[in-house]
């Protein structure tokens, strides 16, 4: 069945129950027709009273005028205003947001005649937008704060990690130390003590980022304290830092990895003694024979679980030439796009091909450099450190 109705009872029907607030006003901006919906808004009972009025009879001097000028411009250039989003300021001060569209309205003769507009009401969305923006700025706030202070956790690291760096005749000291993010859970470490040797620990706080890095801090701490009393024995040392690790850490556990070289003797030999904490497999390469040697260290619990016992001391001779490496799990660990590791024997290859003709630190830098051609990314997915020492 069509529907059959007058122009005038379908513009009555559209006024009547339309939630949107329509109008028409003359050239002078008064209403000629209204909507319900508009009329119900300001309090009226029926939108025929707001016929004759304007919109300085309805909302406050600012936006009454602003609504004015507006129709004003529209009357003289005869171009509409699209989805404008305006804001409603009431006498009780209370402020409302509508999308407000605004056009000529001409006779059938072609004749301007006034403008016809209609509003809706888009408060709850402005609102919600606004405390968007406002979360979005607060958040941009806190991500500068965070940034900021992660640079600046990075340069005390920096400067901590590995700290003092003893000076050695006959003995070269190399290390590469590479968090994951700005600040991370590895630590190398070179401890004074009573006995005045070359003491170094290096450790693998579990997980990495902001609090890794702050066990670092207690780690470097108790490291120092324990070398305080340092009997030649490393593993004495690890026992000493793990008794007092215990309790502290929330979850997880630390790796570690401690030992003192001897003095040297009159052919420029040394005794390299070790100590582990889950850190079992160290290298040697020896000059002379221009080859690498893994060398397995006894068992030994990780540090961090109460009762854990690192491992009894072993002692290594190194000649002149001979270099001694230990390095983290991150280098090992890290993979290509297929999941394939480095591994082991990537990285044994990498000592023989450098340590011949690279200084100690060159060599960790050229491993570092082959590891991320390895996993064709920018981003590490680890930690990664390496230390490294050679007799002269």
């Amino acid at each position: 069945m069509l529907l059959r109705a007058s122009a005038k009872r379908l513009f009555e029907s559209l006024m009547e129950q339309t939630p949107d607030r329509i109008y028409i006003k003359d050239e002078k901006s008064r209403f000629v027709a209204a909507s319900e919906a508009l009329a119900e808004m300001h309090g009226f009972k029926q939108r025929h009273e707001l016929e004759g009025l304007t919109d300085f009879d309805l909302f406050s001097e600012e936006h009454a005028q602003q609504a004015y000028d507006d129709e004003q411009e529209i009357l003289r250039t005869e171009k509409p205003i699209i989805n404008r989003v305006e804001k409603e300021t009431w006498d009780d001060g209370s402020i409302s947001w509508v999308s407000s569209s605004k056009a000529p309205l001409y006779l059938a003769s072609g004749k301007l005649v006034g403008i016809i507009g209609i509003s809706r009401d888009i408060t709850a969305e402005r609102e919600a937008q606004i405390k968007l923006a406002e979360s979005e700025t607060r958040l941009r706030e806190q991500n500068d704060i965070l940034n900021s202070d992660l640079l600046s956790a990075h340069k005390v690291q920096s400067v901590m990690i590995p700290g003092r760096m003893p000076q050695v005749k006959h003995v070269d000291i190399g290390y590469l130390w590479k968090p994951m993010t700005s600040v991370g859970g590895d630590i190398i470490s070179f401890p004074r003590n009573p006995s005045n040797c070359l003491l170094f620990f290096m450790g693998d706080v579990c997980g990495h980022g902001v609090t890794a890095a702050f066990y670092t801090i207690l780690i470097k701490y108790l490291t120092a304290h324990s070398a305080e009393v340092y009997a030649n024995n490393p593993q004495d040392f690890l026992n000493s830092v793990n008794n007092e690790l215990c309790g502290r850490l929330n979850e997880g556990f630390v790796t570690g990895l401690a030992g003192h070289f001897s003095a040297r003797q009159k052919n420029g030999s040394r005794k390299l003694v070790l100590s582990h904490a889950g850190h079992r497999q160290v290298v040697v390469y020896r000059g002379a024979e221009k080859r690498c040697e893994i060398i397995e260290l006894p068992g030994g619990m990780v540090m961090g679980i109460p009762g854990g016992m690192s491992s009894k001391a072993k002692a290594i001779e190194l000649q002149t030439g001979d270099r001694f490496y230990a390095f983290t799990d991150g280098i090992v660990e890290s993979s290509d796009l297929s999941g394939e590791e480095f591994g082991m024997a990537r990285l044994i290859k990498c000592f023989d091909k450098y340590s011949p003709t690279k200084s100690v630190q060159e060599t960790q830098q050229r491993i570092y450099e082959d590891v991320a051609q390895h996993t064709k990314s920018n981003s590490q997915q680890d930690d990664i450190t390496l230390l490294g020492f050679e007799l002269s």
